[in-house]
């Protein structure tokens, strides 16, 4: 049995990925099931001495279930800087700097001259197409837009889907702000001093600066005090106009990142163009906490 998991609460493109390799496993004649961290009965699993995991658009440890024995990983698909190789001593690792991990993943059906299923293939072209900002994200490849004209070709959908797609994640509100800033949280130990980072991709993210601010403040400090943090930082990205909204909620936070992103002027609110995605941000957290704030408690 192959488990294809990745981090908990998993993104688009994380679900994208563990629904297809799972896919192409089955097909080309291996045991496989995706699982999605805290939905299935992964210990159902562990039981079977000859379980093996596949790991998707991750490549930290730290963040999968902890039940998950690393050494029983195989294989690792990731598309992030930021990774720990070093920790998976059996594992083949795929980590290639592209826009969307769904990238690696439809190409591993080419490679494998293998048909993704119509559902997987929305799945996939909707993780490209949502991790690369409509191709606008300074991450993309040309191999993600070729990936997609793929996908898009076997999918069914027609042009106006991805103005949906990008409007069902702007669909926000006061009441609900937290709880979408919960789901797509990332938060890590650098150099011992935690600091999280929130991301929303959404049309209009100027509300975040207008009726949303009150809300997003609040929001950021239950998650600073939820997480434990020292640092925390927010990036909107506004998928329509193509810029992002950095917003910090206190001086310690302003300061650090200010230097962090170079960018002198830095206030609690700052338009910032091109976009710039969470991923390309934590590998200059880590360099920098990792030069200057080597001996900073937790």
């Amino acid at each position: 049995m192959i488990i294809v998991t990745g981090c908990h609460g998993p993104d688009l493109d994380g679900v994208a990925c563990m629904i297809a390799y799972s896919e192409l496993l089955n097909i080309q004649g291996t045991v496989s099931e995706s699982v999605y961290s805290g939905e299935l009965d992964l210990e159902t699993a562990f039981v079977k001495p000859d379980s093996k995991f596949v790991l998707v658009d991750t490549a930290n440890p730290d963040i999968i279930d902890s039940s998950i024995p690393v050494d029983s990983i195989t294989k690792v698909f990731d598309h992030r800087q930021l990774v720990f190789t070093n920790r998976f001593s059996n594992a083949e690792l795929h980590i290639e700097l592209v826009g969307s991990c769904a990238t690696l993943i439809a190409e591993e059906f080419q490679k494998n001259d293998v048909i993704p299923s119509q559902n997987t293939s929305i799945y996939l072209y909707s993780a490209i197409i949502f991790s690369t900002i409509n191709f606008q994200n300074a991450v993309t490849t040309d191999r993600d837009i070729q990936a997609a004209k793929w996908l898009f070709s076997l999918s069914g959908l027609d042009e106006n889907y991805k103005n949906k797609l990008f409007s069902a994640k702007s669909k926000i509100s006061s009441s609900n702000l937290y709880e979408i800033l919960s789901q797509d949280f990332s938060a890590k130990t650098l150099s011992e001093t935690r600091v999280g980072i929130a991301q929303i991709e959404m049309v209009g993210i100027s509300r975040m600066e207008g009726d949303l601010r009150e809300s997003l403040e609040k929001a950021l400090k239950k998650l600073k005090d939820d997480y434990s943090l020292k640092y925390i930082f927010f990036n909107g990205i506004d998928v329509i106009e193509g810029y992002s909204l950095f917003v910090t909620i206190d001086p310690d936070s302003l300061d650090i990142f200010s230097s962090i992103l170079e960018i002198p002027e830095l206030e609690y609110s700052h338009k910032y163009s091109p976009i710039v995605m969470r991923k390309q941000i934590w590998p200059k957290v880590e360099a920098y906490l990792s030069t200057h704030l080597q001996k900073t408690p937790k």
